[in-house]
């Protein structure tokens, strides 16, 4: 062999090698495609976890924010359909055509009369689903759980993306029994069984426990060979307060000392924790609440708190079951697990409670102050989130519309541009991951969040946030939804100030009219119909109904 033709082969065989080291080099950049399980809750306060300063016992969730990342400012849309509206488009709800609490679509007399887009239902043109976006990148897709979205079949889970489905298609059921929740008896309202309605639920049927084998079920009848979506929607802790009497005995003496003393030591945790600052004040109830609804059924509502922790300590029950489920399959690892509530906890166990739960914030669900808004947010995924960020608290406003960029990010998926014939919003949400990998400090404080639910409205700008209540509160806390608009902007810095204890917009009110054409600007974008409208087209029909 000439000299020549040696040296040919040996150059060949060098850059083989240097091509084989490189493509090496990306598989080890590049991490495996996870599984992602996106596991919501429905109605649990921001402070109820004990991994965010609560009582309740939720070794499983506390072990999963150890090992992963913990977001202290994570916003959802105050309400359940908003919320899960915002959570599977990557849009605000009233972009997904779900601004309002309408499960009948345009079927709905009310908001076909007012003819907005942005209140007429779940959009099944120009929006793309979270499940619909990673089936086209190759996902499996599965849900157990609440749906809340439409109950038209053509609005079920299987027609937005899921291939696999166990779904409460409505907002809330008896949690024993399945019975509509509002008449404690049958017949049960409307699950669905991989696109088929159910006449008959299991024997030992209880919500939280039923959804999990399902979620197990599904896990276990996925291919090994491609990545699972997996959406698993628990009711628990929303009303009907039903729990396994051997959970709630766990809590006999928890809530003995009362609210107000639970409270101040869920305060003193958070800033321990450091999910709020040393310089912090806890808020006081809402004025409007009178002395009576403070007082009022204080041995009852103490028993519903106990019911209602139980509630969550199930849930982590039965997440400890899936962690075991996924250990064992060997793909915990390879695994994104991502919690969240969809909205802060209700005034159901008294002002007292509820405030507890929300603590370190003001009002509840439904209101857009952090109270309804705010979440604790879980990510976990050992082969995504480096071993530096493990236990860390993440700062920097989120929304529930991040969830969606975050994990076609982890997938390593795009949004498509058309779908189903028709051309897609783009998303307004932006992706977690850089800032739960470590690779930005905070998350981005130069964007506007906004919020519009039943006349209550904020825009958070950076750190400042201006809000305000349609009007003022009823007297154990609720909302008021009727009438003219009576309630004003308030301005709060929320960095120092997280529990919007100290209104400035008196002092700045420049601020408060810059942050206000904000706001109109972004309504008028999304489609917002002013709520006043809402109220007296309301009364209109039910004066006609009359």
């Amino acid at each position: 062999m000439s000299e020549p033709t040696r040296m040919v082969r040996r150059l060949a065989v060098y850059s083989f090698a240097v091509l084989a080291l490189f493509v090496a080099n990306i598989a080890v950049a590049a991490p495996k495609r996870p599984n992602i399980l996106l596991v919501m809750v429905d109605d649990m306060g921001y402070s109820d976890l004990g991994c965010y300063g609560g009582e309740v016992r939720t070794p499983t969730l506390d072990a999963l924010a150890a090992g992963g990342a913990r977001l202290a400012r994570f916003y959802n849309c105050a309400q359940c359909c908003p919320s899960r509206a915002s959570l599977m488009s990557g849009l605000y709800p009233h972009q997904a055509g779900v601004g309002d609490m309408n499960e009948q679509g345009a079927a709905n007399d009310l908001w076909r009369r007012i003819g907005s887009a942005a209140y007429l239902g779940f959009k099944k043109e120009g929006v793309v689903t979270l499940p619909e976006a990673l089936r086209e990148a190759g996902y499996q897709t599965f849900m157990s759980g609440k749906w809340h979205l439409g109950q038209d079949e053509t609005y079920w889970p299987g027609r937005r993306g899921f291939e696999k489905q166990f779904a409460l298609i409505g907002g809330a059921c008896e949690q024993f029994t399945g019975y509509r929740s509002w008449q404690k008896k049958g017949p049960i309202t409307k699950f669905v069984l991989n696109g088929k309605k159910l006449d008959e639920l299991p024997s030992d049927f209880y919500t939280t426990d039923t959804f999990t084998d399902y979620a197990i079920r599904f896990i276990e009848e996925s291919s090994a060979g491609r990545p699972w979506f997996g959406y698993l929607a628990y009711t628990a802790p929303h009303w009907p307060l039903q729990a396994h009497k051997s959970d709630v005995a766990k809590y006999a003496n928890t809530f003995r000392e009362g609210p107000a003393a639970i409270r101040r030591r869920r305060f003193e945790r958070l800033q321990k924790l450091g999910l709020i600052p040393a310089s912090a004040q806890l808020p006081p109830l809402d004025p409007t609440i009178t002395e009576e609804a403070k007082t009022a059924n204080s041995d009852r509502d103490e028993l519903w708190m106990r019911n209602y922790a139980a509630m969550i300590d199930r849930v982590d029950q039965n997440l400890a079951r899936i962690v075991e489920l996924l250990r064992r399959r060997g793909q915990f690892d390879d695994t994104l697990i991502l919690f969240l509530s969809d909205n802060g906890s209700d005034e159901v166990r008294g002002p007292m409670w509820g405030q507890v739960s929300n603590t370190p914030f003001r009002k509840f669900k439904v209101w857009v102050h952090d109270g309804g808004i705010a979440s604790p947010f879980i990510a976990h995924w050992p082969a995504g989130i480096p071993s530096s960020q493990r236990g860390k608290i993440v700062t920097g406003p989120a929304h529930i519309m991040d969830v969606f960029p975050s994990c076609l990010e982890a997938a390593a998926a795009a949004q498509p541009t058309t779908f189903a014939g028709h051309a897609v919003q783009p998303l307004e949400g932006t992706s977690l991951l850089p800032a739960l990998r470590g690779e930005r400090a905070t998350l981005p404080m130069d964007r506007n969040l906004f919020w519009e639910r039943m006349g209550n409205e904020a825009v958070r700008q950076g750190d400042w946030k201006l809000v305000r209540g349609y009007g003022p509160a009823r007297e154990n806390g609720g909302i008021a939804t009727d009438g003219p608009r009576t309630g004003d902007w308030e301005l709060y810095d929320t960095a120092a100030d997280p529990g919007e204890t100290r209104d400035l917009a008196a002092d700045l009110p420049e601020r408060v009219k810059v942050m206000q054409t904000l706001h109109e600007d972004w309504a008028r974008r999304v489609g917002v119909v002013d709520r006043e409208i809402i109220v007296k087209k309301s009364a209109d029909r039910d004066s006609t109904n009359d």
